[in-house]
């Protein structure tokens, strides 16, 4: 069993050099447990977070709708850009001084912002799931011009700016999961999916005052250029409760890698000109998680990037750590209230600690879903003019799901085992049983119960 998780694990990190794209924490389940899914179900979104888990036992089939919200700032480069822009508006109130303090800002390499958002409805029946993800990454990322310090020539001459970079993904796919007969507990599975990505490139500069440069999203888009590929996810999953009968608190270890093939798609000419490659690359993901359920109603998980991903913003790599837990409250085939917390911390960056709360309300077979993570630590977006400060990283997850044919994966009705026998079986089970395991004891019960009734039948004719 370790021979072949080990192979699987050699097979993808050979073919996952840095990518450019983070993970994304789809679905709130696995966000409120700080980004943990790898090795728990997620029914309709394990052809996201493991194909492989398609195939566990309990089966729940169904429809899941998640929406995923997540932005970051690092550095302070927003601080500085809204500074500068501040000053070239009234360049009067201020000194070169000033200006040299905001473009120190915004000359840091590594910081940025990062925006992604995905909507990802999946169905699932029995082992398949054909689902969709439509999903940004945005970065915005600094370039100072540290030649022009004089207020008044700001808005004409200096040519500080930010550089907005990215993709929209659309992704058309199917996955499949399914246990191996010969390893029981054992799991594998694997999506394919069509994809289509659209690239986009602009520079907005902080310091002109177009109001046209104020509509980003629609600039953004204007040069964007559009093409198709391809993408290959693999995943495995050991339910070690499937292979050791009697293991406590059923404990699971998930491998997955995502975009295998090292899809890409055009850049734009805007990028090309400013000096980019051709291509804008969505480089292989590889992640691992494991999970156990000391009790049917609690759940425990931990997920680690394999790869160190890079992100957006260029010079930022990203290594998820993630723990996180969820008890079930009532925990009933009718009803359940699933409350989820849990940490994830960037481990390939000095980032600090993100937390993450959730809950869910689960009537029926419809689930509602919400989680909230953030980061307790504070930046300021500006300084000169007004003070404002956000928090560094912010992501909000929800979704809405109708779910049949097995309750959700990894819950109370799931984990329980077949009911044991009644403690007393009747006397004719109990006799039956008896005769079937031991049928020379049985033979010579029959023969003596003959004998006796011929010699009863023997005395009857005696009597006149």
């Amino acid at each position: 069993m370790n021979k072949l998780l080990a192979s699987l694990l050699a097979v993808l990190l050979p073919a996952a050099p840095a990518a450019a794209l983070e993970w994304q924490n789809i679905g709130p389940r696995a966000l409120g447990m700080g980004g943990a899914g790898v090795a728990m179900p997620q029914g309709p979104l394990n052809a996201y977070w493991n194909p492989a888990g398609l195939g566990l036992r309990g089966n729940t089939s169904g429809s899941q709708v998640p929406i995923h919200i997540h932005a970051a700032l690092t550095g302070d480069v927003i601080e500085g850009a809204k500074d500068l822009n501040e000053i070239a508006k009234n360049p009067a109130a201020y000194s070169a001084g000033d200006v040299t303090r905001a473009l120190g800002k915004v000359n840091q390499p590594g910081s940025g912002l990062r925006l992604d958002t995905a909507v990802a409805p999946a169905v699932k029946i029995k082992r398949v799931s054909v689902f969709t993800n439509t999903s940004v990454h945005m970065g915005a990322v600094p370039f100072a011009d540290l030649t022009v310090t004089n207020p008044g020539a700001l808005q004409a001459t200096n040519n500080s700016k930010l550089v907005l970079k990215g993709i929209q993904l659309a992704e058309f796919g199917v996955g499949y999961g399914q246990e191996l007969p010969f390893l029981p507990g054992l799991l594998v599975g694997g999506s394919v999916k069509l994809m289509k990505g659209q690239v986009g490139y602009f520079d907005y500069f902080v310091t002109r005052l177009d109001p046209q440069d104020n509509d980003l999203l629609r600039k953004f888009k204007d040069g964007a250029k559009t093409s198709t590929s391809f993408g290959v996810d693999l995943g495995a999953l050991w339910d070690m409760e499937r292979t050791f009968e009697g293991v406590p608190m059923r404990p699971r270890l998930g491998l997955v890698g995502r975009n295998l093939n090292n899809p890409s798609f055009s850049q734009p000419a805007a990028a090309v000109a400013a000096g980019r490659v051709n291509k804008f690359a969505v480089n292989p993901q590889v992640r691992m998680g494991a999970a156990a359920s000391p009790l049917n109603w609690w759940h425990v998980a931990a997920d680690l990037d394999l790869t160190e991903n890079l992100t957006t913003v260029e010079g930022l790599p990203s290594r998820q750590l993630s723990l996180g837990t969820e008890v079930n409250v009532f925990n009933r085939s009718w009803i359940n209230i699933p409350l989820r917390a849990g940490i994830l911390r960037n481990v390939a960056d000095d980032s600090k600690t993100m937390l993450s709360l959730g809950f869910g309300l689960n009537i029926l077979r419809v689930s509602t879903d919400l989680s909230l993570a953030w980061s307790p630590k504070k930046v300021r977006t500006q300084s000169e003019g007004k003070s404002e400060s956000i928090p560094a990283e912010l992501a909000v997850g929800l979704s809405l799901s109708l779910l049949f044919g097995g309750g959700q994966e990894g819950s109370d009705k799931t984990l329980k085992r077949a009911p044991a026998p009644p403690a007393e079986a009747p006397k004719a089970v109990e006799e039956a049983e008896r005769a079937e395991l031991f049928p020379a004891e049985a033979q010579k019960v029959r023969e003596e119960a003959e004998k006796a009734q011929k010699s009863l039948d023997e005395e009857s004719k005696k009597t006149p």
